[in-house]
């Protein structure tokens, strides 16, 4: 990004005090990482309002920033005044999305957005200049940072688009406005807010608002069948899943823990290869190869751009410590995710110890109980040699599981469970931890480490 503070605060609609004529080269929301051409954006947060830190990037040099109205203590400098400091970085990322001119690709889901955005952004770089979202940065901040830090050469980019509640895909589509989308999965994600999962498919799919090209999707997956095909898009929206009735078919072929094979119809004499673990991410790299495909790519293209992925940490990283193989899956959980997690753990044959180490899955709403507990009713337990279970809400699991005959461990000590996973991890296991993010699991995965290492 680079303007003037002149246009900026024409875009806006704020009111300017200050030099019209300088120029600011991007923005920045955190007062210790702002550089001295950029625009500080002052955020007011539940602990710290940015504001107070105005003043003293002033007197380091820093070129500009906005200032909401109704905020008492304004000092000198260039300030934008403008009616929410928010609402005014979005409305300058749309103009900076428009101006830029290039095909973005958005991609929402309740689960496996991140890695597919991944996914499709190792593909596309394998013939463009690809930006994407740094980490999971898909929400009302995260999405206009992430356009606003697109440099000029790039030619394609990859923005995730994270939706908690009614009216934000809405505000985010405003700014995007994805060429084409990717709807990676529906699940009762956050549905303490959306109440149905009619409400989920409902929201997802405003992510095609302005779409004139094509909508990708898991046919698998609630709802997106019967609704997307209703919505009117200008382009036909194309599924890939399991299941027949898909535009594309995928066919897996040999698993292990270090990737999988698999095939899609598209593409029938090609064996695709993806260095990740369990079916949903067939399902995620699939996506990755419509996309490559859309965007005029070779299935060797595609090939190596699937198989020189990053993920995003903490989605289905793989992680050795001592002998075992450990899966990272801590940054969040639902029962969706869960259920493929847990189905990729038992995909694998040639282990000769399984454990499942599960903590809450938050946000539930008032269903939260039963969506634990009916956890063991889709998926059989026994198959796995030790399940831990941590947390209020797992102790539904862990009855239900009980009731069933079938064995668990319940933990609410979390220095205990560290000790039984230190006994278990003697036996050369492959381990599954999953959790929302509350839960810290991935610390528990880094205090593991640490022990070993000494």
């Amino acid at each position: 990004m680079k303007y003037t503070l002149g246009q900026i605060a024409q875009i806006v609609n704020g009111r300017l005090n200050g030099d019209p004529d300088v120029i600011v080269e991007g923005v920045a929301i955190d007062s210790r990482l702002i550089k001295d051409n950029e625009l500080f954006v002052p955020v007011i947060g539940e602990r710290v309002d940015g504001h107070s830190f105005v003043s003293s990037l002033f007197e380091k040099g820093i070129k500009g920033s906005f200032w909401q109205k109704g905020i008492e203590g304004m000092p000198e400098g260039n300030l934008i005044i403008v009616d929410n400091t928010i609402a005014a970085l979005q409305k300058l990322a749309a103009r900076y999305r428009l101006d830029l001119g290039i095909p973005i690709v958005g991609i929402t889901g309740s689960s496996g957005k991140t890695s597919t955005k991944d996914l499709v952004a190792s593909v596309l770089s394998q013939k463009y200049r690809v930006h994407k979202t740094d980490g999971n940065k898909n929400n009302d901040i995260g999405v206009p940072l992430t356009l606003l830090s697109i440099q000029p050469d790039i030619e394609v980019a990859v923005i995730e688009m994270g939706i908690l509640d009614f009216g934000i895909m809405d505000n985010l589509v405003e700014m995007v406005r994805p060429d084409h989308t990717v709807i990676s999965s529906i699940a009762p994600a956050h549905i303490m807010r959306f109440k149905t999962m009619d409400n989920i498919v409902q929201q997802k799919c405003l992510i095609n608002k302005y779409l004139e090209g094509t909508c990708f999707y898991n046919h698998d997956t609630y709802g997106l069948a019967e609704y997307l095909p209703e919505m009117g898009l200008k382009q036909k929206p194309v599924s890939y899943g399991f299941e027949e009735g898909s535009d594309v078919l995928i066919e897996p072929e040999n698993f292990s823990a270090y990737g999988q094979n698999f095939r899609v119809s598209v593409y029938p004499e090609y064996t695709f290869a993806v260095p990740l673990l369990g079916v949903h991410q067939i399902l995620n790299a699939t996506a990755a190869i419509l996309v490559g495909r859309q965007f005029g790519l070779t299935a060797q293209q595609i090939s190596d751009g699937l198989e020189k992925v990053t993920l995003t940490p903490h989605r289905s990283q793989l992680v050795r410590i001592k002998e075992n193989v450990i899966i990272d899956d801590t940054y969040n959980s639902n029962p969706g995710s869960l259920k493929a997690s847990l189905e990729m753990l038992s995909s694998f044959k040639n282990y000769r110890k399984k454990c499942v180490c599960l903590g809450d899955m938050l946000e539930l709403g008032e269903n939260e109980a039963e969506f634990h507990a009916g956890i063991a009713d889709a998926i059989d337990f026994s198959q796995f040699d030790y399940v831990l279970l941590y947390g209020e809400l797992m102790k539904n699991l862990h009855e239900r599981i009980q009731s069933q005959g079938r064995s668990s461990e319940y933990y609410n000590d979390r220095d205990k469970l560290r000790e039984r996973l230190k006994e278990i991890m003697n036996e050369q296991v492959i381990i599954l931890f999953k959790a929302s993010n509350g839960l810290k699991f991935m610390d528990l995965i880094q205090e593991l480490e640490e022990y070993y290492e000494h």
